[in-house]
């Protein structure tokens, strides 16, 4: 159940902060984030069994998310979700270009939320729900439609929004994405920040700013199965300009 909240064209001194969890079974073979040998220009971490990503950001400041999509009838599906951040990332599309060549091909992918990043412009996906151009913002995305009102939801919208004006909000996103829950687990995975779990759980927390003159920060932490910090990874590049 992974959870991710972007600010867009609303923070005091930067054009975007996004901070989010991936939650995966434990046993699922990953990469911790570092710039891809096949793609050089891409910075991320990966799924090493897809291939894919969850989140990932390239030199020219475009960024690409996905989360899946609660849906206990989904069946099994022919591409990773996985896949649709890394052949955004991959080529130099812009969004209605990717959204159109994508369109046809979505009941292929299993249930997916899908967050692109362009420099201009933040655009929502789903092949479970309609697509939006979002306005600037504080959104937040989880495994339902874009506008739930799960817990966990709105309790990560509210934290973003209450660091719009700081001038080093990172460490504070990582709290925030910190956060444990308690209480039935059907129920925690709607509300806890931070899922805990020795089989599934939060593997990940990426932290991502791009300040006012093009600086992006990228901050990864991962987690093993007792929900302990394993690693740190940190990179900083200016956009390339286009």
């Amino acid at each position: 159940m992974c959870l991710a909240v972007v600010a867009w064209g609303v923070a005091a001194h930067y054009r975007l902060l996004v901070a989010a969890n991936r939650d995966e079974r434990h046993d699922r073979p990953t990469a911790h984030a570092a710039w891809w040998q096949d793609l050089p220009g891409v910075l991320g971490g990966r799924d090493l069994e897809a291939h894919g990503s969850w989140l990932a950001i390239d030199r020219s400041g475009r960024l690409a998310a996905v989360t899946n999509f609660r849906d206990p009838e989904q069946g099994s599906k022919s591409r990773s979700r996985g896949a649709l951040t890394a052949d955004f990332l991959a080529g130099t599309a812009s969004i209605d270009e990717y959204e159109a060549a994508t369109a046809p091909l979505e009941r292929e992918y299993g249930p997916f939320n899908l967050l692109l990043f362009d420099g201009r412009e933040l655009r929502y996906l789903s092949n479970r729900g309609p697509r939006a151009r979002l306005a600037p913002g504080v959104h937040a995305l989880s495994n339902a439609a874009l506008g739930a009102d799960w817990p966990k939801m709105l309790t990560a919208r509210a934290g973003a929004e209450a660091l719009l004006t700081s001038a080093a909000p990172s460490e504070a996103l990582f709290e925030l994405l910190a956060r444990r829950g308690t209480g039935p687990a059907a129920d925690r995975y709607r509300s806890a920040h931070f899922i805990e779990g020795p089989v599934y759980g939060t593997r990940s927390s990426t932290v991502v700013t791009i300040d006012a003159a093009g600086e992006v920060t990228f901050a990864e932490r991962s987690f093993d199965a007792a929900a302990r910090l394993t690693s740190e990874v940190r990179e900083r590049f200016r956009i390339a300009p286009g």
